[in-house]
This record gives C-alpha cells, sequence and structure tokens, in this order.
C-alpha cells in the first residue's frame, strides 16, 4: 500500500513512503493481546457522576451474597507543595475516613481511592476519577465571558496525543482508528516534521510557540526550576474563559517530570497526574521497559482515555482546552499501538455517539515515531522517526461556516508543516475571528507581501510550497527535505567523518568525568544529503553536504547517529543539532541526572561492575 503523498515540484520534498516496503516488513509482527486481568477483575465501576459495584463479578470474588462485601471510597487530591521538594509534582493527601457504600453513591470529589473487603480481608483495591464542576472555575469562565467586549463563536479543542508513533506506523498498526477517522472526515498532515530529538522538544513548541532553548531563555532557565512561569497555551485559553485540563499516562516519564520538577501550582483546572501517579503506583503492573501497561483491570492507556471521555462528555457545551498525552502503550515498542487499537476505536466512538464533538475539534497527534529498534537502523525507519502523524477533526458546521481555512489546512497537508505551526492554528482557533473568509484573504496577503516568513503559520493559512527547513525552523539532522545517497562505510570521507562524530561527543562529556570517554567499534552507515538543485545552487557559502553516519562505540556497544556537516567553499566541517541514541542505554548511564547526556553517557561505575562480571 503506497502512502498517497505528492511531492511538490518545488519547495520541500518529503519522502514517499510505503508502510509495508519490503525493508521494513520484517520489523512488524503481532503482539499477543494484552491481558490485565491476570491479577485483577472490575469490582467497582463507575460512571459520569457514581461509583457502583458489578454485581456480575462477585462469583470471581467468591462473593455469594452482596451483604457479604463491604465497600468504601476514600478522596484524595493534589498537595499544596513545598517548593523545596523534589518531587513538587508528586505530593497527595488523602483524606481521613473511608466512606461505605452498599451498591452504588453518588461522588463529589475528583478523585477517589475505593476498598472493599469481606471479613476484614481486603479483596479489593481501585482508583476512580471525576470530573466535578468547580465553583471557582465556573466563576472565573463567566466573568471572562461577561467582560468580553462582544460574543464570539467559540469552539473547544481537544489535542489527545500518542507518543512515538510515526504517520507510517499509524497506518500500520491502526486500521480500526484509522477508518473511523476516514469516516469522520478527518484531514491528516503528510508533510508534518519533528523539530527535536523526543517528546519534550517536540511539545514544547506545540504548547508555546517557543522551542527549547527559547523556552529556557524566556521561562525556564535551570533544569530544576518548575514550569509555572511559562505561557503555556492552555494560560491563553483559560484567560478567554475557558475551562482548561492536562493529563498523561507513565507518569514517571512525564512530560514536564522525567528529569524535571513539574509544576509547582497545578497548571489547569483539571489535572489527572495525581489520580494517575497514585493508580500506577499501587496497581500498575506488566512494566515493559519504562512503563506499566496496565492499572488494576485496565490497560493504563484505557484508564487515560476514560478519563478524556468523561471530560469531553460533562465539557460537552462547554467552552473548554483539553491537552492529553497517551505514553504507556507506545513509548518502547513498534508494535504495541496496535494492542491499542480497539481501546481508541471504543473512545472515539463514544464521542461521536455522545456528541461530545458537536462544537469540538479534535487533534489528534504524536510527537515522533519510534527513536530506536532494528527498523530505526534502516533508511525508513529513520525518515520514520521524523514524520509523526496529525488528523484534524472538525464539526460539520465549523467546517461549512470557514470554508477557506479548510480549504488551505486541506492543502498545506502536503507541504512541510512543523509543531510550530500546530501552536499558531491553537491561538487561530482560541479566536474564529481570524479565520473568516475576509480576515483568511487579508491574512494572506499581508503574508504573502512579507519578506520574512514566520517560523510558525497557522494551518489556516496557506503554507507556501517553496518553504524549506531552515524556514520553518527545523534543524538540518531532522529534516527529511534532503535527496540522499548512500555511502559504503569503508569510504575514507565517511571514517573521518565518523572520528569527527565521536570526538564531538567526547567533548560533550567531558564535563562529567563519572562517564567513560567513547571510540569508534564500527561504522553501520554512511549516507550524504544535500538540497534539491535549486536550493543548492542558491547558497551563499557555495553549497554543503550533510553526512549522517550512524556508528557503534565501546564501550557500551550505543548506537548513535550524527549529523556532519560540510561547508564546501570554506571547507569546514562540524556536528550539527543533537546526535541521537538509536538503541536503550538501560541503566548504563545512572551514574548522572542531565536528561540530555544520559542519552551518551556509559558509566565508568558500570564498566567497572561489569569488568568485574
Amino acid at each position: 500500500m503506497k502512502s498517497d503523498f505528492v511531492v511538490d515540484t518545488i519547495g520541500c520534498r518529503i519522502p514517499d513512503l510505503d508502510p509495508f516496503d519490503p525493508i521494513v516488513k520484517k520489523f512488524i509482527n503481532e503482539e499477543k493481546p494484552l491481558n490485565c486481568h491476570e491479577k485483577h477483575q472490575l469490582l467497582v465501576d463507575s460512571n459520569l457522576t457514581s461509583l457502583f459495584i458489578v454485581k456480575s463479578a462477585l462469583p470471581s470474588f467468591n462473593i455469594s451474597d452482596l451483604d457479604q462485601l463491604n465497600c468504601c471510597y476514600q478522596p484524595f487530591w493534589r498537595s499544596k507543595p513545598n517548593n523545596s521538594d523534589k518531587k513538587v509534582d508528586d505530593r497527595i493527601t488523602f483524606a481521613d475516613n473511608c466512606t461505605s457504600f452498599k451498591e452504588s453513591i453518588s461522588i463529589q470529589e475528583e478523585f477517589v481511592k475505593v476498598l472493599c473487603s469481606v471479613d476484614s480481608r481486603n479483596i479489593y483495591t481501585n482508583y476512580h476519577a471525576f470530573i466535578p464542576l468547580k465553583p471557582e472555575v465556573e466563576k472565573r469562565c463567566k466573568e471572562a465571558r461577561e467582560n468580553s467586549t462582544e460574543e464570539k463563536e467559540r469552539v473547544s479543542v481537544l489535542l489527545v496525543g500518542m507518543d512515538g508513533v510515526s504517520r507510517m506506523n499509524f497506518h500500520r498498526q491502526l486500521p480500526r482508528i484509522l477508518k473511523i477517522l476516514q469516516n469522520m472526515k478527518a484531514i491528516e498532515l503528510l508533510g508534518y516534521n519533528k523539530v527535536g530529538d523526543n517528546t519534550f522538544p517536540n511539545l514544547v513548541p506545540v504548547l508555546s510557540g517557543l522551542s527549547e532553548k527559547e523556552l529556557k531563555r524566556v521561562c525556564w532557565p535551570n533544569n530544576n526550576d518548575v514550569f509555572d512561569e511559562c505561557n503555556w497555551v492552555w494560560k491563553n485559553f483559560s484567560a478567554a474563559g475557558y475551562r482548561t485540563a492536562f493529563g498523561e499516562d507513565a507518569t514517571d516519564i512525564g512530560l514536564f517530570n522525567y528529569m524535571k520538577r513539574g509544576f509547582s501550582k497545578q497548571p489547569t483546572d483539571y489535572y489527572s497526574r495525581p489520580y494517575l501517579l497514585q493508580s500506577e503506583k499501587d496497581i500498575g503492573f506488566h512494566k515493559k521497559l519504562y512503563t506499566k501497561l496496565c492499572i488494576g483491570s485496565q490497560m493504563s492507556l484505557s484508564v487515560l482515555l476514560q478519563y478524556i471521555s468523561k471530560l469531553a462528555i460533562t465539557m460537552a457545551s462547554k467552552d473548554f482546552f483539553g491537552f492529553f498525552w497517551g505514553t504507556s502503550l507506545t513509548h518502547d515498542y513498534l508494535n504495541f499501538p496496535s494492542l491499542g487499537d480497539g481501546a481508541y476505536e471504543q473512545f472515539l466512538c463514544n464521542l461521536s455517539d455522545t456528541g461530545s464533538l458537536n462544537r469540538t475539534v479534535l487533534i489528534f497527534l504524536s510527537d515522533h515515531g519510534i527513536r530506536w529498534g532494528g527498523i530505526r537502523k534502516t533508511y525508513q525507519g529513520r525518515l520514520e522517526e521524523r514524520l509523526p502523524f496529525v488528523f484534524f477533526i472538525f464539526p460539520e458546521w465549523f467546517r461549512n461556516k470557514y470554508p477557506l481555512a479548510i480549504t488551505n489546512l486541506r492543502k498545506n497537508t502536503y507541504h512541510l508543516t512543523t509543531p510550530f505551526d500546530m501552536y499558531e492554528t491553537l491561538v487561530d482557533l482560541l479566536n474564529l475571528d481570524q479565520i473568516e473568509m475576509e480576515s483568511i484573504q487579508r491574512r494572506s496577503i499581508e503574508f504573502d507581501k512579507s519578506k520574512q516568513k514566520p517560523r510558525g503559520i497557522s494551518l489556516f493559512l496557506p503554507v507556501p510550497k517553496s518553504r524549506n527547513c531552515s524556514e520553518a525552523g527545523i534543524e538540518p539532522h531532522w529534516c527529511t527535505c534532503q535527496r540522499s545517497e548512500v555511502l559504503s562505510v569503508e569510504d575514507s570521507v565517511v571514517k573521518n567523518m565518523s572520528s569527527i562524530l565521536v570526538q564531538h561527543l567526547n567533548a560533550l562529556l567531558k564535563p562529567y568525568g563519572e562517564c567513560s570517554q567513547l571510540q569508534v567499534e564500527d561504522i553501520k552507515s554512511a549516507s550524504v544529503q544535500f538540497p534539491l538543485q535549486h536550493l543548492y545552487n542558491e547558497t551563499k557559502d557555495g553549497g554543503l553536504k550533510d553526512y549522517v553516519i550512524v556508528i557503534q562505540t565501546t564501550p557500551g556497544g550505543a548506537l548513535f547517529e550524527g549529523t556532519i556537516r560540510h561547508q564546501i567553499k570554506n571547507d569546514n566541517v562540524q556536528v550539527v543539532g543533537i546526535v541521537s541514541r538509536i538503541n536503550s542505554y538501560g541503566n548504563q548511564s545512572s551514574c548522572i541526572v542531565d536528561y540530555h547526556m544520559k542519552l551518551y553517557c556509559y558509566c565508568e561505575s558500570y564498566l567497572n561492575m561489569n569488568t568485574k562480571l
């Protein structure tokens, strides 16, 4: 099955990839279904407002009479943090009392722990979340609307992310969701190019319009700082009178929490971290590499999706902005996304059937493709890693009311786009006057006349066909717009570039005395990339070539991929962008806490330990 990408004759050339190309097909296999019932059965379930005992499950717990069962719920919440605490975002307080209930009970609290016992012996523990309307939030939203000078059309915005899934792997692994999205008339971006290595540098632009470096300069100068002062896009929505929500599973490696401190003050009106953090800690299991795949009797992913569903249904007639990120299932394994096909199918159908998308724009997206494993060592795998998926789903009335904006978005699906563009699109969705036909026409004329094109362009405006990676804020190492020629690993130029790459790594590691200096053990692959001819001829320095080299180093057997740029005119050679680590490092770098350098470090202590063994 060929992809439907059409290559423009000018501007960025995005490669035409086949999701079932023979080169990558050997890495695709069918995973065994994930069984989260092996340790837990569902005894107490919840709906939008209540807890209730699942009577059909009683025999599984050897209970013949409901009177034998004693259940209670214990509320818990995010504690007021101590700013000196390294785990400032992880503090949780439980209520002193556990309130008993029989068959069902209405719940006013946001998060509760459920305990059930028979003859004073605990037989069941689970956690549930609810979306109560919060008086202080409703008051703020009402006042914001009343203070607005005019009543404007509004639309809610819901972003649902899936970590580590390329566009091609989405088409391979998730056919049921793909069919539903097609039935929902989803618009898919075919040239959405990542701008950084992992999740953080690819989502920071979506949520702030800034690069990671700019974020550090503006509001996050130190890794030990919290993120409260940064102007995340949900603050814009909050100021306009929207309810806001943010959540993610796999809380140990959360977007703002992995090797970082997170938030001191709760960042959004609804924040699922306390609920998922405690659930994963207490009843999470089936850990594979970095994430727990199950929480109680459900997939961790399903628990997150149920939370999002409750939010979307509760807020169906209200203005809200939600950003959610699913990591647990897809972070580490190429073929695991298929295990979530049914869960996502149920999720999308539920939103559609309940009318929760009647006034909500749903954006379904990823950050990058899989970053390690066998497929990552192939040329297509390298390209897929740089090309995540994005789908837009609009209510029918929205498509009819803003036809020019939607037409532009459809045209842009064939052009080079980025997370910086996603942020500008969210800003437009906050102010729909900006995408009225007259506004789009005026903005398009102004855009055409401007000599300096902005880095981020709303996808409701025409993205130029001539756009290149430099203009879009994409470093050469991540750019998929270049032509490529494979080189022999025996080539003397390749060997020289490999030496330059490992020298660069050792220079980065030099301040970290606990890390070993590296040597090239093997050159795995090499290619030279260069711009399309018309762009190549226009370079002021007489042209350039980017050598993409994959090396294996010793000690540790790490696989690194780096881009070494050769400026032809002055014969300057240097490593550009971030060097990628394309195999897992496990505990090799446990001696340091710098989350960037963990990719490169092989601890001397780890070396000594393995030498003794």
